[in-house]
């Protein structure tokens, strides 16, 4: 991977493809696990239940541990995140899309942004690992490149004439700015494609889940880097004695206002 190459992507058109850093045996675990998952998932709930929110969404993977803590150790991704952001950034929301061919009207099929436009500011990026092929045909994301660089969303003529499809192969992860106009393609098959999601953020933005607690006793398993990841540092003191603690120790540890490498020049 080129760092430098990459940052460049970033800034100008907010969208670069990291390559393949999962291994097609791995491609396979995340995959089947994902797919089982799922369908668990589908036999409490219930599939009417779910299509009116989350029915292509495996939501927190942080819970389960094991592989998925694995993921987060990932070094490639570590050292792009390390310079894209900054080693304090943490994971906002970290979940599995599964792109079917009969689908809800939840997982952002419009143009959206997933972060507020902050003027020449990266303040978070979304890393996607397909776990098939992927491009136009089976649903791989959309994106106009360069918007994240806009206050306002152009024109939806603009943004029909001017939008990319990604494409690639499974385990080859690509990044966009958050704040980059995008959307889910449609699946035009009839296998389903799944594929891992883990946004970033840098430390003082809040998380989507508190991941902390939510993983319970799975916690006890992670690295230090995984924890950091899920927010260890960055927890919410629950009152002023909590925060009384030395910065160092307390939950919310100082130096989390970290705005290095974020500045898009």
């Amino acid at each position: 991977m080129n760092i430098k190459k990459a940052i460049e992507e970033m800034n100008i058109y907010g969208v670069t493809l990291l390559g393949k850093f999962l291994t097609d045996d791995e491609i396979s675990k995340y995959k089947s696990d994902l797919e089982r998952k799922k369908q668990e998932d589908i036999e409490k709930f219930g599939k009417e239940h779910l299509l009116k929110f989350d029915y292509e969404v495996i939501r927190d993977l942080g819970r389960f541990g094991g592989k998925y803590y694995e993921l987060l150790e990932n070094k490639v991704l570590n050292t792009y995140i390390n310079s894209i952001l900054n080693d304090k950034a943490v994971v906002h929301s970290y979940n599995a899309i599964i792109n079917h061919e009969i689908h809800s009207d939840m997982i952002g099929y419009q143009f959206h942004r997933d972060q507020p436009f902050f003027k020449d500011t990266r303040t978070s990026v979304i890393v996607m690992i397909p776990l098939v092929d992927y491009s136009n045909i089976n649903g791989s994301t959309e994106y106009v490149p360069s918007t994240h660089l806009f206050e306002k969303m152009p024109s939806e003529e603009f943004m029909q004439a001017h939008y990319v499809s990604t494409y690639g192969k499974a385990g080859e992860a690509f990044v966009v700015d958050a704040s980059l106009w995008h959307r889910a393609g449609i699946n035009k098959t009839n296998i389903s494609r799944p594929m891992i999601v883990i946004k970033y953020t840098l430390a003082p933005f809040k998380q989507q889940i508190d991941f902390i607690n939510s993983s319970g006793d799975m916690l006890n398993m992670a690295s230090e880097l995984v924890k950091q990841r899920l927010g260890w540092d960055v927890r919410i003191c629950q009152n002023y004695l909590e925060f009384r603690e030395p910065g160092n120790i307390r939950k919310f540890k100082s130096g989390q206002y970290d705005m290095t490498n974020v500045y898009i020049r």
